[in-house]
């Protein structure tokens, strides 16, 4: 066997062979149905939470507005 023909032979081994079986794998993931299988129940919709009641939810004290704050004035040194 010529030496140019084990080289490109050797080469589909290494890489030719497990890039078919990476790209076949690909190709056999990918459905068009969104990705369930065949007999996969359907999943409800989670019911929505209750909303809490007003002493769990907690009160933040409000901040100042902008008017009654006085303006800080550099001080000259």
């Amino acid at each position: 066997m010529a030496p140019g023909v084990h080289v490109v032979l050797s080469g589909c081994l290494t890489f030719g062979v497990p890039l078919v079986m990476a790209i076949r794998e690909l190709m056999v993931l990918r459905r068009g149905d969104g990705g369930a299988w065949p007999g996969d129940p359907v999943p409800e919709t989670p019911p929505l939470p209750k909303p809490l009641p007003d002493c769990l939810i907690p009160r933040r004290e409000l901040m100042p507005s902008r008017d009654s704050v006085r303006p800080q004035v550099p001080e000259l040194v």
